[in-house]
């Protein structure tokens, strides 16, 4: 049965992972051939499948409820808990998490106990379990207040299923309840009750928590779960009572991985302005008409003009790794573009900070030219290739165009 409940749990958590990243993906539009949010709508950075997972160690207190618990006291049925998460930030608002619990329980004994064993009444004994659950959790804070980044407080909603086994039921006054049968109507015939047996039960659970940002990468949790099972944890299933369970208290750290590049873990906000978007459009056009009718001027004139010559830099970088130009180079590819609109007679020469042509720094220059071709529409023939800036040898004006890394 365990092997199977893992087995969904397994299915459910990557169903979960993969719908979660598409529904990221489809808030974006491509305009331009820029990535931008929809008009008027709040977009999250996509963020890879690597980015915002963490590890999380808990410990505190579980309190049992169940078979007669309620002729012992609320910290009479207490003993010690532990966990250890792994988990992921999915959006700001939701997240999903795999975590491992033991809890040490505390269960009390029916009225069904008789002659000489009669003080056995209302004893409580103990026994050990060990859950694996898959958890949802829901930020109720970035759900009510909005998002922000690096927010140092949250309350997350928890709901959650998994498997639970238990083991090692031990009595607490009389060792000899090990070996008691207490069935209703079959005293001493069944061996089906307190005893050092096995039970393997789905785990239904839900409950709050609060965490508190320390760092950079690191939290602090504290968390209350309700957990409830089948009336049979305890090794008492012969009792009315629907459900038994326990409650969790626990207090723990988690450590953030940061995202992918080694960016600091979370969700970004680009709010592109439409209307900023659209003046560069403009501007755009307006570089492209002032290119066309510089291009005729020069076409016309037939005299040799003398002209002192002049150099420009722009600079693009790169990601490590990367060959996409970024919205805040595109800026500076535009500039490019604004200077030669200006001298169209210049080259464009697109070089290497390191000197070196390898693949990489040809697949950036790719990027680079597809833009000053197809968005600028500046000829072919004035953008030249040399990965070592020592070897360009101009006449006349020219711009060069580094590719940093």
């Amino acid at each position: 049965m365990m092997k199977k409940l893992g087995t969904f749990i397994m299915l459910v958590w990557t169903v979960t992972l993969a719908w979660a990243q598409n529904m990221a993906d489809s808030t974006l539009t491509i305009l331009d051939g820029m990535a931008v949010p929809l008009v008027e709508k709040l977009h999250v950075a996509n963020t890879d499948f690597k980015d915002n997972w963490y590890i999380g160690l808990y410990g505190g207190a579980v309190s049992n409820f169940g078979s007669d618990a309620s002729h012992a006291g609320f910290f009479q049925v207490m003993g010690p808990a532990a966990a250890l998460t792994f988990g992921k930030e999915i959006t700001p608002i939701s997240g999903v998490r795999m975590q491992l619990n033991y809890t040490r329980n505390t269960g009390v004994t029916d009225n069904q106990f008789t002659g000489a064993f009669k003080d056995m009444i209302h004893d409580r004994f103990k026994w050990n379990s060990y859950a694996l659950n898959i958890d949802y959790l829901l930020n109720f804070t970035n759900l009510i207040l909005g998002f922000r980044e690096n927010r140092k407080f949250h309350l997350q909603g928890i709901v959650g299923i998994g498997g639970s086994v238990s083991r090692n039921y031990t009595s607490g006054k009389y060792a000899a309840a090990q070996d008691i049968d207490n069935s209703h109507g079959a005293q001493l015939s069944n061996q089906d009750k307190y005893q050092n047996r096995q039970h393997s039960l789905i785990n239904i659970r839900a409950g709050v928590a609060g965490t508190f940002m320390v760092a950079r990468n690191w939290n602090v949790h504290i968390e209350a779960v309700e957990n409830f099972l089948d009336n049979s944890y305890d090794s008492n299933p012969t009792t009315k009572n629907t459900w038994d369970g326990h409650l969790d208290v626990l207090v723990g750290v988690s450590y953030r991985f940061n995202n992918k590049g080694g960016k600091a873990p979370g969700f970004y906000y680009p709010r592109h302005d439409m209307t900023v978007y659209r003046q560069k459009l403009a501007e755009i056009d307006d570089i492209r008409d002032k290119t066309k009718k510089r291009q005729q001027e020069l076409a016309e004139m037939t005299d040799t003009i003398d002209v002192e010559a002049h150099v420009i830099y722009t600079l693009i970088a790169f990601d490590e790794g990367e060959t996409t130009v970024d919205r805040l180079q595109q800026t500076n590819i535009y500039t490019t573009a604004l200077a030669w609109s200006r001298a169209p007679q210049s080259l464009i020469y697109i070089t290497n900070s390191s000197g070196v042509d390898d693949k990489l720094f040809r697949k950036r220059v790719e990027a680079i030219g597809d833009i000053l071709l197809e968005r600028y529409e500046i000829p072919a023939s004035r953008i030249q290739v040399c990965a070592n800036e020592s070897n360009i040898r101009p006449i006349g004006d020219y711009i060069v165009c580094i590719v940093n890394d």
